[in-house]
């Protein structure tokens, strides 16, 4: 009789390890809504990354978001202008802090640099991609500053897009560059919709900002925000991004929500299923900056 109990016992222990296990990586539906910590107002556009996972999502334009996980998983939750934030608990509110973006001190020369465009956003041969969140890619042109500007400021950017007034939201990136070459610290200070801001000539003024750099390499993107809804291109629900092949080698660099590790990379197509892209050489982001 001992032996029997003992042996129930057992394995109705061995049932609960196995069941909390298991259901501890259940993935289910988390639902959220992201604050400003200080107005305590609703963050639209939030990027949200589970972690370790080929999964993520963004939040919509009141705050809100949904994403498959488990209890177990860890959300990065990242937005222009907010310190990024780590969620390892299921809840109903996060909230962001907002951060003031520090630029180093910069030695402004009395001399007048002339207006300038560098990057690529005046090249010829253009194809023009419209992902419509497919892949929810961010892409970003790696820039070289002239040797002429010791310091500049960024008048704005130029973009070579179709259907600008497309549904699906375009978030703005502009970052330094870190000691391995890669993407660093964003330089805007505040989100910048480019749906709302791009004129008819493909520009987006920045001139509010005043950023005044030294900094010799900038790279300079797009991330497509797809919120809930998987909008159609055939419609012309999404803006469609230049890219060309004027420049052979690869200077865009590439992350996505379904890259577990969610790190820069330049080949794309190592990385992400060319089924779902259907695009074997996307060639680089036509964007330049304004610099004066």
């Amino acid at each position: 009789m001992i032996t029997y109990c003992s042996s129930m016992k057992a394995a109705f222990l061995s049932f609960l390890f196995i069941f909390t296990f298991l259901t501890g990586f259940t993935q289910t539906i988390r639902q959220m809504v992201v604050y400003d910590a200080l107005s305590l107002k609703p963050i639209p556009y939030v990027t949200v990354k589970v972690m370790n996972s080929a999964n993520g999502t963004y939040a919509d334009e009141t705050g809100k978001f949904e994403v498959k996980a488990s209890d177990n998983d860890s959300l990065q939750i990242t937005c222009v202008g907010y310190q990024s934030k780590i969620v390892n608990k299921q809840r109903d509110t996060i909230h962001l802090e907002p951060i003031v973006v520090h630029l180093k001190e910069v030695k402004v020369t009395p001399i007048k640099m002339k207006e300038q465009l560098v990057g690529l956003g005046k090249s010829k041969r253009v194809k023009v991609l419209s992902f419509c969140g497919n892949v929810n890619v961010e892409n970003v042109l790696k820039i070289n500053i002239p040797e002429s500007y010791s310091s500049y400021r960024i008048k704005g950017v130029m973009f070579n897009f179709q259907n600008r007034h497309g549904l699906a939201p375009v978030r703005l990136h502009i970052y330094n560059q870190n000691k391995d070459g890669l993407p660093d610290m964003e330089i805007l200070p505040e989100d910048v919709i480019i749906n709302k801001h791009l004129k008819i000539n493909g520009e987006i003024d920045l001139t509010r900002f005043n950023l005044i750099l030294d900094e010799k390499v900038l790279f300079v993107g797009v991330e497509e925000i797809i919120a809930h809804v998987k909008y159609n291109s055939h419609k012309g629900e999404c803006i469609g991004i230049g890219f060309t092949l004027d420049e052979q080698q690869p200077i865009t660099y590439y992350r996505s929500l379904l890259d577990p590790t969610y790190r820069w990379r330049l080949d794309k197509n190592k990385w992400l299923p060319v089924s779902r892209n259907k695009i074997k050489n996307p060639g680089n982001l036509m964007v330049s900056l304004i610099l004066d």
